[in-house]
């Protein structure tokens, strides 16, 4: 094994520049930029297809739970085969060719489905090729990376993160034909994610012989240690604050998915006042939400700058304390909103919790970080961000079927659980640390 990565760090020397200029940076960092797109068409189109599909808001949370529950299964499970994958074009690649070519096929199908049905199992294909390419992605970055510009590499993630974002809801808000939509976003991330894969060399790993002759891993013990035992083993073993933190954050995105999955199709209904998805106001409501939307991510986009300045003047847990007030505020604020535009400035202020939510909370996290247990914490703390997807899409969806499918209600929901996260934060103590940079 040591001669293997001895191997394997020497071969990195020669094909790796030891530091890497803007352009390398930014090749490796685009291909979020097309992932972006099918997130956004799957956050804007995907409940208002459903609902011209027959579904009430009972079904569109059921189906809605491809999102958490395949990033709670499917990411663990690609990510430990990308791990001891030996192809020859690296351990990455096969992987990211594989999910960008599922998720445009989905897309390119979604638009054209004759049933509810067809149209659940091609989301449920679209959020799994999507977390079969995100897992990979990230990972890829330590694999080719000099070590001393990874942060720099997560950056320019995020940013293309957020330039997608608001690309892709821009764009949504200018097209009325579903099928030129999700086609355009198809071509977006073949394109970026291919232009990543092409222009981003990645090493092969080098086996010795007796590791080419050891037995396949069990798949199931794999996945039931990254699933089960290890996020057990670290939570448990986590200080009460810590542990708090997770549930603050479960909560904030059983929040966040009342907005993501049922905005959609509560400013159509109503802000625009169509009562049938065959209203002349529904089409038109659904083009302002990814408007909306676009909104949303600039402010975020912009906030995300400021943040570094307001921890180092205040502290860590005032600046999130800040954001979620907003994202509550503005959840609560959509049911009052009078008009398009009052939708779109409470979408605005949202956009400030959703920078902080995206960034804290990670930088909380940090600071209880157990020397080389990072990626587990991590991991763990990614299913305090899944489950509570899962428990909102099952459970709001019931909520809202009891008050005459009036859609406000996960915004009131939404509003309060929120609001809740962020009375529970001020419980938290914040350790002294390094401040978010």
């Amino acid at each position: 094994m040591a001669q293997a990565l001895l191997d394997n760090q020497q071969h990195d020397q020669k094909i790796q520049p030891r530091v890497w200029n803007f352009w390398r940076l930014l090749a490796l960092s685009i291909g979020f930029l097309g992932i972006q797109f099918g997130w956004a068409i799957q956050m804007g189109q995907m409940s208002p297809l459903l609902e011209r599909l027959g579904s009430d808001p009972r079904l569109t949370g059921l189906i809605s739970c491809a999102g958490p529950v395949t990033g709670v299964f499917v990411q663990p499970m690609i990510g430990a085969l990308s791990d001891r994958c030996t192809s020859r074009w690296g351990r990455r690649r096969p992987f990211l060719l594989l999910g960008i070519c599922l998720t445009a096929l989905s897309l390119v199908f979604m638009p054209h489905s004759s049933s509810l049905l067809m149209a659940a199992v091609l989301l449920w294909i679209l959020d799994a090729s999507l977390n079969i390419t995100q897992g990979p992605y990230r990972a890829l970055v330590p694999d080719v990376v000099p070590k001393q510009q990874q942060a720099a590499a997560y950056a320019y993630m995020s940013a293309t993160i957020g330039l997608g974002s608001v690309i892709a809801f821009w764009v949504s808000s200018q097209l009325t034909q579903l099928d030129t939509l999700f086609n355009l976003g198809a071509m977006a991330i073949l394109l970026a994610m291919g232009a990543t894969i092409l222009l981003t060399p990645e090493t092969p790993v080098i086996q010795e012989n007796s590791e080419k002759k050891e037995a396949a891993p069990n798949m199931f013990k794999l996945l039931w240690r990254s699933i089960v035992v290890d996020p057990l083993t670290t939570f448990n073993a986590l200080p009460q604050d810590a542990k708090k933190l997770c549930f603050m954050h479960s909560m904030t995105w059983f929040g966040l998915m009342c907005l993501f999955v049922y905005v959609s199709v509560f400013i159509p209904h109503q802000i625009f006042g169509a009562k049938t998805p065959q209203d002349p106001g529904y089409q038109t409501g659904v083009q302002w939400v990814s408007q909306c939307y676009a909104v949303f991510n600039i402010v975020c986009f912009v906030f995300s700058m400021a943040i570094g300045p307001l921890v180092r003047r205040f502290s860590k847990k005032w600046v999130h304390t800040l954001g979620l007030t907003c994202l509550s505020g503005g959840l609560l604020g959509l049911w009052f909103a009078p008009t398009p535009m009052w939708a779109m400035a409470l979408m605005g202020l949202m956009g400030i919790g959703w920078a902080t939510t995206l960034s804290v909370p990670f930088a909380l996290l940090s600071d209880y970080l157990p020397g080389g247990k990072e990626g587990v914490l991590m991991g763990t703390f990614n299913i305090f961000i899944a489950a509570p997807g899962v428990l909102s899409n099952l459970l709001v969806g019931q909520l809202i079927a009891l008050y005459d499918n009036q859609t406000g209600v996960a915004m009131l929901v939404g509003g309060v659980m929120v609001l809740a996260s962020a009375l529970m934060l001020q419980s938290i103590r914040e350790k002294p640390s390094l401040t978010l940079s």
